[in-house]
């Protein structure tokens, strides 16, 4: 399904502790980026960092813009806490995907399934440069859009996945290597883009995202509707 595979592109994305390559000269070889991402992923294991997201509809002039705070544990889960006036949070694990109203005291559940031989190195952080590289054609240049960042651009070389997206885009640090930016697009032409804000890499994460459960007694319906066309 399309939201699924929405999900597990935010999973496979989100930074990495990467080690430092210069900035200056031209952008290292793909093979080279590869490898320090895909060695730099088993460090990470708590992320904490703000976050505006971006959404743009096709058939919608004016964007939606959210921001929040992300935090992120190994490949356990990435837990989404959106500022008002936007009532949402939103929990995803390798298995389910839970939205949740505090305000409005209602929630959302869809069931993912068990991911068959489920570790780091196929989800959240621990996902490798060169395991997308199976899924996708990754292009690396110099960033126009945003100063001292390398782009790495992929494109779906599967036939499914092409019919779901046209593009998948990454900006990282030059300095430090970690991620600033992550763009999807739909084969729509819908675009969502998640800038992120300081890191805080490897730190405690709060007891109330750690330890995250709906309250008792909250309707929980069999539907995730975040990823529905939403309101301008």
């Amino acid at each position: 399904m399309l939201r699924r595979t929405l999900i597990h592109l935010v999973l496979l994305t989100l930074p990495a502790l990467i080690p430092t390559l210069s900035a200056q000269g031209a952008p290292p070889s793909l093979r080279e980026a590869v490898e320090r991402f895909d060695a730099a992923q088993a460090q990470v294991q708590t992320l904490q960092c703000p976050f505006t997201l971006t959404l743009r509809r096709a058939l919608l002039k004016t964007p939606s813009v959210t921001k929040g705070t992300l935090y992120l544990q190994g490949s356990d889960f990435v837990h989404f806490v959106f500022l008002p006036p936007e009532d949402l949070i939103l929990h995803l694990t390798p298995k389910a995907l839970i939205s949740y109203s505090p305000e409005a005291r209602s929630g959302e559940l869809m069931k993912i399934g068990i991911i068959k031989n489920a570790n780091r190195k196929f989800l959240g952080l621990g996902q490798k440069l060169s395991y997308l590289s199976e899924y996708f054609q990754i292009h690396l240049s110099e960033s126009k859009d945003l100063p001292g960042t390398w782009l790495l651009a992929m494109t779906p070389r599967t036939l499914s996945m092409r019919k779901r997206m046209q593009n998948l885009n990454l900006w990282v640090d030059r300095e430090s290597w970690l991620p600033r930016q992550i763009q999807w697009i739909e084969r729509s032409g819908d675009s969502w883009l998640v800038e992120l804000g300081a890191l805080r890499i490897n730190q405690p994460l709060p007891p109330a995202v750690t330890g995250f459960k709906l309250p008792e007694g909250i309707p929980l319906q069999s539907d995730f509707s975040f990823f529905a066309t939403r309101k301008k």
